[in-house]
């Protein structure tokens, strides 16, 4: 997917894909100095939720710098960012992973975690690949053995 075919799917935005018009709310843009954001509000707005630098200060501010986890005592600021859909090395570029809030399906958004934390997910979502990669692998050793 494109990014101008991103910007148009988000849910966060409003842009139908019009030349000329705000590509975070979809008001026309009028001066002739800007051409993809009618304001300093909506690229602000853009930045905070689709560049990753931007949405993880944007997320550490919204958990006040502390560990999502239930009963965690970890010190304040000693919290990483998490994507809660696992990016599996797809890269940390602008997109719509990294909305601060998940969609309906519970795709996307970030979380906060403490380092300890962070590691035990991580470890968690790099057994999981390793197990589909090893399905993967015995699925298709069945297939050349049949043939």
């Amino acid at each position: 997917m494109t990014l101008v075919e991103e910007r148009i799917s988000c849910p966060l935005g409003a842009w139908t894909g019009e030349p000329g018009h705000c590509q975070c709310c979809n008001k026309l843009i009028e001066t002739t100095r800007r051409r993809t954001w009618c304001s300093d509000k909506c690229a602000r707005a853009w930045q905070r939720n689709h560049i990753w630098r931007f949405a993880r200060s944007a997320a550490k501010r919204r958990a006040k710098y502390r560990c999502v986890r239930p009963g965690c005592t970890a010190k304040r600021r000693d919290c990483e960012v998490n994507h809660l859909a696992a990016r599996d090395g797809g890269g940390y570029g602008p997109g719509c992973h990294h909305h601060l809030d998940p969609d309906v399906k519970g795709i996307g958004g970030l979380e906060v975690l403490c380092r300890v934390h962070h590691a035990i997910v991580t470890a968690a979502q790099a057994s999981a690949r390793a197990a589909s990669r090893r399905a993967t692998r015995e699925i298709a050793k069945t297939k050349k053995l049949k043939q």
